[in-house]
């Protein structure tokens, strides 16, 4: 048995629940005019590339604080921006951009920011032969981990220009993003646990470059019907005392609301929420957002002032963790039932809940699995279920009816329970409604990601052989009860009825495919699978949302390692236009493209591989200026290096440099990459196309 392992960590609540003034947020103070003196800055936090660490490691956990950031502007003067810390596990910001709360910032133009985040109480595991698996976690040269500071310089021809704004509802979206990839290395060979040494690669920008929905989480002010709005506290990343700011999101007529475990579309959603409990009652939503046409310029980026946050699917209330109740997530890897009662055995489970009742902290991250690869079914994280626990599926309103038979193996899922402490090895949530508080006993599924490849389709279906579920192996999972007949992992049954758009369906057999969507319920299979559009997902690069995607349509990562000190000739070309990898140079140790759980070696593709700049300002189908259509900038970095800020600020940082146009990227870093410069790593973001060996970059990071 591999023992369960407890990370936890509890939130940072130096700062009173009310708005901390110190914090320069918009809640603190309102606008009355145009000249306020203030413009709001809507600041997001994401994990661009997934959660893989260098070539083939993939982190189970990630958990670090944001601490701060703060604003330079071209003469010098330092402001901060907003500076609530809070911890994040950034592998669950892979598929979403967090709403970290909005900032007032002074009027002004900004040449850098600089990011702070604290690795003290830094917990990360990394998956070994599928299994979550505890690190020790250092800095460079083996020193201990604290906090470190990234700055970042906007590109010289795009600085962040910040103007007056009316109100918090008026606002620049300012986008935090981490690279994960290049940020670590990891030694497997060190006991008794792997080491991460961690050197931040942070950006801080203007834009973002992607189009992954924005989550926005925090109890509720009012919601108002006749607006199509509700308004909320923002608390982000499961925080439960600060209030950073407070925004309104809009409805509309395709919403998805779940509230206490009843699923609503449109206008009846809001009308339930008027219902709910204001200040107390948890929301959360995932949102785009939506660009006021006339503050657009050539780029796709607001101007000053932005736009609206559209909300797409809602979860409040009891679905929600809260002060009676626990909150856990993880894949049933496993389930038994003796005809009243089920048990789930979960993996990679992470719990949160009451800090009162948990004595290990307000968070856990239970790593730890059944024993690999045999798929045995030795209890880590349980969760038990029964007639009167209320489940629902998240984000789409076409499962109804819903009962604790519909949870099967393979699912992920979101469980509110009452949590009891580890005894033997075992965590349990009790999900049952024979637990204490009202709002006990519920499991949303949450939308499940299967990578395998294509056997054969026919009208709404499709059989896959599957390889992974939620990028755990499929040997991890034991499908025992899920049919009358086990599901075989070589051909299995997927509906595709509810997929959506896509071009699957003349996709020939072999070809890697990625489906989202839920299991049948247990006892349900044949199909095994049902697939839906993923409202939590990005949206493809052609503007289609699908349930079945093929590789091309499923956000990628590039990953190319040198190795010793780096190269000085990294490239065999590069121009303004784009880049292609030297394959020969005798310093390359791994280049690698990850889609999904994909990995697809550079040397193994017929033809050199073009990486070229994503030429679209919003980063998916080119639209006129005035859409309303989430926008998004490529952007282009480099770094560490020291370099003067500005030309009339001279003191030296060690510090990213970042480019919107890959011309602007190519002219800066070619001259710089030297024998005293060398290129040790490279990650892209963007999209795969096999069948013109072309890598379409929205983002590109070159460490130094």
């Amino acid at each position: 048995m591999t023992p369960s392992l407890l990370l936890s960590f509890r939130p940072i609540r130096s700062l009173p629940a009310a708005c901390a003034c110190a914090l320069a947020l918009a809640a603190c103070h309102g606008h009355d005019g145009v000249d306020s003196g203030y413009g709001v800055g809507w600041v997001t936090v994401t994990n661009l590339t997934g959660d893989y660490g260098p070539p083939n490691v993939h982190f189970a956990s990630y958990v670090v604080t944001i601490d701060s950031v703060t604003l330079t502007d071209s003469v010098g003067n330092v402001y901060t921006a907003i500076s609530t810390a809070e911890p994040v596990d950034f592998t669950k910001l892979s598929n979403v951009a967090e709403l970290w709360g909005n900032a007032d910032i002074p009027v002004d133009t900004y040449v850098s920011a600089t990011i702070t985040l604290d690795y003290t109480n830094a917990q990360i595991a990394v998956y070994v032969n599928g299994v979550p698996t505890q690190t020790k976690v250092q800095f460079s040269g083996g020193a201990a981990v604290s906090q470190i500071s990234i700055t970042t310089l906007f590109d010289p021809n795009n600085p962040l220009v910040v103007t007056n704004s009316l109100s918090s509802t008026n606002a620049q979206r300012l986008s935090l993003d981490f690279d994960l990839s290049v940020s670590n290395t990891v030694d497997f060979t060190t006991t008794p646990f792997p080491t991460v040494t961690a050197n931040p690669y942070m950006r801080f920008a203007n834009a973002a470059p992607d189009t992954k929905k924005i989550r926005i989480r925090g109890p509720l002010i009012n919601s108002n019907t006749s607006t199509g709005t509700y308004s909320l506290y923002e608390r982000p990343f499961y925080d439960e005392v600060d209030n950073i700011g407070t925004l309104s999101i809009f409805n509309s007529d395709a919403t998805i609301w779940n509230i206490n475990g009843s699923v609503y579309t449109g206008a009846p959603g809001l009308v339930q929420l008027q219902s709910l409990s204001a200040g107390v009652t948890t929301t959360l939503a995932y949102t785009t957002f939506q660009v006021t046409p006339s503050t657009q310029n050539q780029q796709g980026q607001p101007t000053g002032t932005a736009g609206i946050f559209n909300s797409l699917y809602v979860v409040a209330g009891g679905s929600l963790e809260s002060i009676y109740t626990e909150h856990l997530t993880g894949d049933v890897v496993a389930r038994t039932d003796n005809g009243t009662t089920a048990t789930l055995t979960l993996t990679n489970a992470t719990v949160a809940g009451d800090e009162v009742e948990l004595d290990q902290g307000y968070f856990q991250y239970l790593t730890g699995a059944p024993a690999y690869p045999t798929g045995t079914t030795t209890a880590i994280t349980q969760v038990t279920l029964d007639s009167t626990t209320v489940v629902s599926a998240e984000g789409t309103a076409a499962l109804q009816n819903l009962t604790y038979g519909s949870v099967a193996v393979g699912q992920q899922i979101s469980a509110i329970g009452v949590y009891t402490s580890p005894a033997a090895g075992t965590i349990v949530l009790n999900a049952t409604n024979q637990t204490s508080g009202s709002t006990a006993g519920q499991v949303r599924l949450l939308p499940t990601n299967l990578f395998g490849t294509l056997q054969s389709t026919a009208t709404n279906s499709l059989t896959m052989n599957l390889q992974t579920i939620d990028e755990i192996p499929v040997s991890v999972f034991n499908f025992a009860g899920n049919g009358a007949t086990t599901p075989a992992a070589g051909a299995f049954s997927v509906d595709t009825a509810n997929a959506g758009g896509g071009a699957f369906a003349s996709a020939a057999a072999g070809a890697p495919i990625f489906v989202s969507g839920f299991t049948s319920g247990f006892g349900a299979a044949p199909p095994d699978f049902d697939s839906f559009v993923n409202l939590q997902e990005a949206m493809t690069p052609d503007g289609v949302v699908s349930g079945v995607n093929l590789e091309a349509d499923v956000p990628a990562v590039l990953q190319v390692l040198w190795s010793g000190t780096g190269t000085a000739t990294p490239f065999a070309t590069f121009t303004a236009g784009g880049l292609t990898i030297d394959l020969t140079n005798t310093a390359l140790n791994s280049a690698v493209i990850q889609v999904g759980a994909e990995s697809v070696p550079l040397t193994s593709l017929d033809g050199t591989l073009n990486i070229v700049p994503n030429p679209v300002a919003n980063c998916v189908t080119p639209v006129p200026a005035t859409s309303t259509q989430q926008p998004c900038l490529p952007l282009f970095s480099y770094g560490p290096i020291t370099v003067p800020i500005s030309a009339t600020v001279t003191t030296a940082f060690n510090e990213l440099l970042e480019f919107n146009t890959f011309s602007g990227f190519n002219a800066s870093l070619k001259p710089t990459i030297s024998t005293t410069e060398l290129v040790t790593n490279l990650t892209a973001t963007g999209y795969f196309n096999r069948s013109t060996n072309t890598f379409t970059a929205n983002s590109v990071d070159v460490v130094l």
